[in-house]
């Protein structure tokens, strides 16, 4: 009668008894990985430590208060024109006396040159050739003139000019027919010839020489 009830309670009582120990129902959840964790478990460093400062609060309130406060440098101002610039010649004079003249730029043609033939009149020349060849001591022995044949001062002091301006445009025509030369041969034996038929005399028997005054 056991016999036959045996095999329907061996079940119930196995289910009653639980899971056999050493053999856990659901297995345990694995733990953290000491590997990926390394960087997490080490301890955070401790925080820097506060400077003290040398000085209080109070004396350093203090010292803010006494300084001078900073005050920015005013704008430069800007430069005048150049119309409206003081004349440095009243505000710099200099110490050797030596005269400043303000920069100017010439744009218009080089004024001609004249001569004193071309600024004087015929009384002007002769005036010029009496002070220039005619000396006191020359006017007083002449100072009388024979009519008809004999010359006057004026016209020997005139006559002496216009022979010392032969002999300089001579001069200067024999300067550039030199310099001429010296590049084309022609062209000097040229002006060299034309200054000859123009201002050389073949018989001279008047004064060819003089001291200017």
């Amino acid at each position: 009668m056991a016999r036959k009830f045996l095999p329907l309670l061996l079940p119930v009582l196995l289910a009653a008894a639980g899971p056999v120990s050493g053999q856990p129902e659901n297995p345990p959840a694995a733990g953290p990985s000491p590997v990926l964790n390394a960087a997490s478990a080490q301890p955070a460093p401790p925080p820097a430590p506060r400077r003290n400062r040398a000085i209080s609060g109070e004396v350093a309130a203090a010292l803010a208060a006494a300084a001078p406060k900073y005050t920015p440098p005013p704008p430069k101002p800007e430069p005048k024109p150049e119309a409206e610039q003081p004349d440095l010649r009243e505000t710099d004079k200099p110490k050797n006396g030596i005269v400043r003249l303000p920069k100017y730029v010439v744009q218009e043609a080089k004024p001609p040159v004249f001569r004193e033939r071309d600024i004087n009149t015929q009384k002007g020349l002769t005036d010029i050739a009496m002070r220039r060849y005619m000396s006191e001591g020359d006017r007083a022995l002449n100072r009388y003139t024979i009519p008809f044949i004999g010359v006057s001062n004026e016209a020997r002091a005139l006559a002496m000019y216009e022979e010392d301006e032969r002999l300089k445009n001579m001069a200067d025509l024999g300067d550039a027919a030199a310099n001429a030369a010296k590049t084309d041969a022609a062209a000097g034996a040229f002006i060299k010839r034309e200054a000859q038929e123009t201002y050389l005399r073949k018989s001279d028997f008047g004064w060819s020489n003089g001291n200017r005054k």
